[in-house]
């Protein structure tokens, strides 16, 4: 099995065949047995080497006989030994601190301040924390608020005259409520030592837009200072290197900053400092208990480098002793964020009460499905509101929420929806030229739009300028499920000829994530819709097709999704088309593809499988959170012949693996794997043909589909493997170059390797380069920079710079298009 990939050793795959090849897998420990990623494991007589993933795996492939490895990392002293293997074989490693360089930072500064001393012992006491249970229970109260400054665009006077029509004026205080975005919850939540957890929320309230506010849930991530490193994911995408970490020293300062009692206890007041503008660290103050040598208090905030969604986030933590047990029994976690002309200021507050202790609980107790929402949990009231807040809502916070009771109240009103519904429904001259039409009603919760005005015409089109108009309907229903038709149908004005078509879906099943959608119609069709970008727009990439396809998607356990269509089209070229003279200004020898028309009855079938795959589950849908596990691919196509008519008959076969991951405090890697073959080509026409595409001129392609230096798109019939390969540092490196570590720019390698037997094709291509960050408004791209050279059989060497824009996926938290 796949488990989160490092190593880039598929340009070795092929060196040689005459070899005994054993694995050798295993784990890196530290001398408390955490485990520690980023290890180096390097194999001398073969000249490779691996790290170790984020759980301190490692797996790497030696020749028979006599091997010597050596696994080494920062802040440990490395371990040299010999290894003879004649069959797979298990070996786990633990790394001894190096203590003396420790020491020597230690000792020139203990004598001056106590704070070292003071670090050091709780270093030493940690494992008794994180051993102090095996598992526990807690009630835990959650309030998020975010105070919002900046205009709010002004609702047409239409609007507003209708709705001051339906609300009493006397009632309408719109400048005493404040601007705020509110959530507020109540759960019982397990965790366990190895720090599994599992949730049931028993109340849940919104108000507002949810999509920034942080913990409203504890699958978002706690921080937990007994933890060497720990990644959140809305926070950064780099691991967090704890001051209590084992090798706090080599990556902090501290200072003592005062000492006080508490009863008989003496509280030692630590100031924490970055020993460098680190892209992934703490600072603020701890606070630390005597003789006990554990927590009590916390004040820290990310150096900005480490984050990412936010422009500034800290929490602070306390700590109380229950049944002799160190627990986090408040949180409060706080940020700013400034987007689209607004200023976000937002603060959570998190109690945990009522703890109970090594629970007896069902074997299976801890699982995939990591939290559940009560299916009342959103309509609880007022009065149950107030029984179990543990401290009052402030004035501003009991505004809101009594603001938003009562427009609840009334937008669920007749008069209320049929009144926007009116208002939505008006047909004006903007509408009419620009936006389109809409047809609502609210309560029945379907919508109708009509293409505008300026859509109509389509001067790029294919065969020159076409008239088109489209409509749509939309209904979504109260358990989640949704229903939507689209329609379009266009006219050309230079071939005088009529296409359209209709796609219908509906989402059935929110649970099993099952959709079923059907099309039919006629239209135009890409050939190769991965051409590069100068190639995707030419003529000879079009055909013309009349179809209609059957698509229908479910889970069928969690994680295993099944995806199957069947699909009919009838594709003809373009020699009796007509065309303008635009697309001969554009490209150069703008000529059509022409082959025979030709019918493709086609079933494809595909699977998609993520082990382990983590859920929250609430009342009508389902909340897919991710796994450490790959996801693996199979898909299969097959088209079938019929009698009297010239049909294309061929089968294909591809397997894939995918997986994004974190490696410790050293950025951020992901991988993709694939694998295809034809295993019938009897009839092919060229739309059924398997490309490899070319690269860009200029312009980094995405890395996890695409090679940058290959000189021009190509055909594949029979089998080929591609492997992809990134990793993000995240500012690693960068953070610790002088000046270069203001500029928030961070480092970026990779590389790829193709291999085509049909045409003895090998082709590796490795880069790096650096990127940064943009804030337009809510979005975030990534904007970089990289060095691309290339090696294959076929055209030798070559290099070049490219250049590359991203988005961030704030939903998937992923950069992607």
């Amino acid at each position: 099995m796949i488990k989160k990939l490092f190593t880039f050793l598929f340009f070795c795959s092929f060196s040689s065949f005459s070899q005994n090849y054993f694995t050798l897998r295993g784990f890196v420990y530290s001398e408390n047995n955490e485990p520690i990623s980023g290890a180096s494991i390097r194999v001398f007589n073969l000249n490779i080497g691996t790290i170790t993933n984020p759980e301190g795996k490692y797996e790497v492939r030696l020749i028979e006989g006599l091997n010597r490895i050596t696994v080494s990392t920062i802040g440990y002293l490395p371990e040299t030994f010999e290894i003879v293997m004649e069959k797979d074989m298990v070996k786990n490693i633990n790394l001894q601190i190096n203590q003396k360089a420790l020491d020597e930072i230690v000792v020139k500064v203990k004598k001056k301040d106590y704070s070292y001393e003071v670090i050091k012992k709780v270093v030493e006491n940690k494992q008794q924390f994180l051993a102090q249970y095996k598992n526990y229970k807690c009630e835990t109260y959650i309030k998020s608020i975010e105070n919002i400054e900046g205009k709010t665009p002004p609702k047409p006077d239409s609007e507003k005259d209708n709705i001051e029509n339906i609300i009493p004026k006397d009632t309408i205080k719109k400048d005493s409520i404040p601007k705020m975005n509110l959530f507020e919850c109540k759960l019982v939540r397990h965790e366990n030592a190895e720090g599994q957890q599992k949730e049931e929320k028993l109340a849940v309230k919104k108000i507002g837009e949810q999509r920034s506010l942080f913990f409203k849930s504890v699958t978002d991530g706690e921080f937990n200072l007994y933890k060497n490193h720990q990644k959140i994911e809305k926070i950064g995408q780099n691991e967090l290197t704890s001051p209590l970490s084992d090798l706090t020293f080599l990556a902090y300062k501290f200072q003592l900053m005062k000492y006080y009692f508490e009863g008989k206890e003496k509280i030692y007041r630590i100031k924490v400092t970055p020993r460098e503008l680190g892209n992934a660290l703490y600072e603020g103050e701890i606070e630390v208990i005597e003789d006990e040598w554990v927590l009590k208090k916390v004040n820290l905030n990310l150096t900005k480098r480490g984050l990412l969604l936010y422009d500034s986030f800290g929490f602070e933590q306390e700590f109380s002793k229950i049944q002799d047990r160190w627990m986090p029994t408040k949180t409060i976690y706080h940020w700013k964020l400034k987007e689209a002309g607004k200023k976000k200021t937002g603060e959570t507050t998190v109690i945990q009460s009522n703890f109970e202790f090594d629970l007896d609980l069902p074997k299976r107790f801890f699982g995939v499905e990591v939290g559940r929402t009560d299916q009342e949990a959103y309509k609880r009231d007022s009065t149950f509101w107030e029984s179990i807040r543990p401290q009052p809502l402030s004035a501003d916070e009991r505004k809101v929420i009594k603001e938003k009771e009562r427009l609840d109240l009334l937008q669920n009103s007749k008069a209320y929806l049929d009144s926007i519904d009116k208002i939505y429904n008006k047909i004006t001259i903007p509408k009419i030229a620009y936006q389109g039409i809409g047809h609502t009603n609210r309560a029945k919760k379907i919508n109708w739009h009509f293409d505008p005005v300026l859509g109509l015409i389509d001067p790029l089109a294919i065969g020159g300028w076409r008239v088109r108009y489209g409509v749509a309907f939309f209904k979504k229903y109260e358990n989640k499920k949704r229903f939507s038709i689209n329609t379009n149908g266009t006219y050309g004005l230079k071939n005088e000829d009529l296409k359209g078509g209709i796609s219908v879906s509906y989402f059935y099943n929110p649970i099993k994530q099952s959709n079923i959608n059907v099309q039919f119609g006629s239209g135009f069709n890409v050939i190769n819709g991965a051409a590069t970008i100068q190639d995707i727009a030419r003529r000879s990439n079009f055909y013309q097709n009349n179809y209609i396809s059957v698509n229908h998607r479910r889970e069928l356990f969690n994680g295993f999704y099944m995806n199957g269509s069947v699909y009919y089209e009838k594709r003809s070229d373009l020699s009796d088309y007509k065309f303008g003279t635009l697309g001969d200004k554009v490209f150069k020898n703008n000529e059509i593809g022409v082959f025979p028309t030709s019918h493709t009855y086609k079933a494809v079938l595909s699977f998609d499988y993520t082990p382990r795959q983590l859920f929250l589950r609430e009342p009508d849908e389902k909340i897919i959170l991710g796994s450490n596990f790959p996801t693996f691919n199979l898909r299969i196509e097959k088209a079938f012949p019929l009698k009297n008519l010239a049909t294309n008959q061929f089968t294909y076969l591809s397997v894939g693996a995918r997986q994004e991951f974190n490696i410790g405090v050293f950025g951020t890697s992901e991988y993709n794997i694939r694998a295809g073959k034809f295993l019938d080509t009897t009839s092919l026409a060229p739309m059924d043909y398997r490309y490899i595409r070319g690269g860009d001129n200029y312009f980094f392609s995405p890395a996890m589909y695409t090679f940058q230096l290959i000189p021009k798109t190509f055909t594949v019939f029979n089998w080929f493997l591609e492997t992809h390969y990134t990793h993000q540092f995240n500012g690693y490196l960068t953070s610790k170059v002088p000046l270069l570590n203001k500029t928030g720019i961070k480092e970026m390698v990779g590389g790829g390797f193709l291999y085509v037997p049909e045409r003895k094709y090998q082709y590796a291509e490795l880069y790096g380069g650096l990127n940064r960050v943009f804030k337009i408004g809510k979005d975030r791209f990534r904007l970089g920079a990289y060095y691309v050279v290339a090696q294959s059989n076929d055209f030798g060497f070559r290099s070049g710079f490219k250049f590359s824009i991203e988005p961030y996926n704030q939903f998937r938290n992923t950069w992607s298009f």
